[in-house]
């Protein structure tokens, strides 16, 4: 009798146990990491993406209630097709349940789309389009560190300390159209003029012609509204047809203080002003935890981009915990319910549009003077509360914000 009501209760726990599991597809919690793993936006060895998402799996020893995460990565060499494909792969035929980080903001909008058809979810660091959140959201999407309205905005707060007469060169595509016009409209709103907005085609290397066209605007500030290595040669263009050393301030909307060095250094960028999402005095002693344990593995200083991405999966693995499920429709509610506390911020709010709002910080990077070493490049000038940084959710045009808070 005592056999039979132990084999009971062991078949009641091990009932429980697989229905426990069962809420997990697959018997697995899957991550797609979906970069630019070969070209101008991968960085370094271009294993950041996959390290900043692996620190955050550790956390949960690799499984949640038993059952594994497993990480994949996919690249899309920065065409949309490509990475629609590889969405659409990855979401009817490999199990994935949450894409991630999509560097690239065309890349983004077409996965966007890919995910809402089929009610996925997915979770952007790098992608900075604010129509993610704005006219092409999507229910079950997160835009987590940055995008283009809040850094045109952000900007906004330099206008006194940088001077009025800015020209802007941005990239030509939606990214860089969606920056300019942010960044247009923030100088504008904080008394300043903008004397010439141009765009550069993606990946160019010749920016002369560009730069002359800063330089004849009589603009004392050139806001340069592009990333990756666009960013580094127009920097370097505006060096050498001596803009810099006339006294224009560079303003590069999108470099980050891992990526100064590389841009020409303190000695090139001194004086320039940056906001960002992140720094390592974000919410200290989390942050700082995170930026030693990124250096231990990556060997580089920690991108603000790679914190938000950590933070983002880690939230999701928090939801999936909490709710016992990988169903977005139970892990996007209890995201939004919870406040976002970790080593990217200390005040994250997911809003039903998608927008992860957060404190944003204006930084100056130092003089070669000021600096006490290879880890100490910028001083902090502001915290922005989050909510004025990014836009209001009313104002985004998000078609499915009922959907959404569902």
């Amino acid at each position: 009798m005592k056999l039979h009501l132990g084999m009971m209760a062991a078949a009641v726990a091990m009932t429980a146990a697989a229905s426990a599991q069962a809420q997990f597809s697959d018997n697995m919690i899957k991550l797609g990491i979906l970069d630019d793993f070969s070209g101008q936006y991968c960085t370094g060895n271009c294993q950041g993406p996959i390290i900043a998402t692996q620190i955050a799996v550790d956390q949960f020893h690799g499984k949640i209630d038993g059952v594994p995460i497993v990480v994949v990565h996919g690249d899309h060499q920065d065409k949309p097709d490509i990475g629609v494909a590889i969405a659409e792969r990855w979401y009817d035929r490999e199990n994935v349940d949450v894409i991630l980080d999509v560097v690239n903001s065309a890349v983004a909008l077409g996965v966007q789309n890919v995910a809402k058809q089929r009610h996925k979810a997915v979770l952007y660091s790098e992608a900075g389009s604010a129509d993610l959140t704005g006219k092409d959201c999507a229910p079950y999407s997160a835009q987590w560190t940055y995008d283009t309205y809040e850094m045109g905005k952000a900007i906004g707060e330099a206008v006194p300390y940088l001077g009025k007469k800015w020209f802007i060169l941005g990239a030509d595509y939606n990214y860089g159209h969606l920056l300019a016009n942010s960044t247009a409209a923030a100088v504008k709103q904080a008394g300043g003029q903008v004397l010439g907005i141009v765009f550069h085609p993606f990946g160019a290397s010749d920016m002369s012609s560009f730069i002359l066209q800063a330089q004849s605007s009589g603009a004392t500030v050139l806001a340069l509204a592009n990333a990756g290595g666009d960013t580094t040669n127009a920097i370097k263009a505006a060096k050498d047809f001596g803009l810099i050393a006339s006294g224009v301030k560079i303003v590069p909307l999108s470099l980050d203080v891992p990526f100064i060095d590389s841009s020409g250094g303190l000695a090139t960028l001194q004086g320039a002003m940056m906001t960002l999402p992140w720094y390592p005095g974000a919410n200290p002693p989390q942050s700082q935890w995170f930026s030693t344990e990124f250096q231990k593995r990556q060997h580089t200083l920690a991108p603000y981009l790679m914190v938000g991405l950590y933070s983002a999966v880690h939230t999701y693995l928090l939801a999936a915990q909490a709710t016992k499920s990988d169903d977005p429709s139970k892990i996007f509610p209890w995201m939004r319910a919870h406040k976002i506390d970790d080593a990217f911020t200390k005040d994250g709010k997911l809003r039903p549009d998608g927008r992860m709002v957060h404190s944003v910080f204006l930084v100056q990077v130092k003089t070669p003077e000021e600096s006490k070493g290879p880890d100490d490049l910028v001083k902090l000038v502001a915290t922005i509360p989050g909510d004025k940084a990014f836009r209001p959710m009313d104002e985004g045009g998000c078609p499915d914000i009922k959907s959404a808070s569902k």
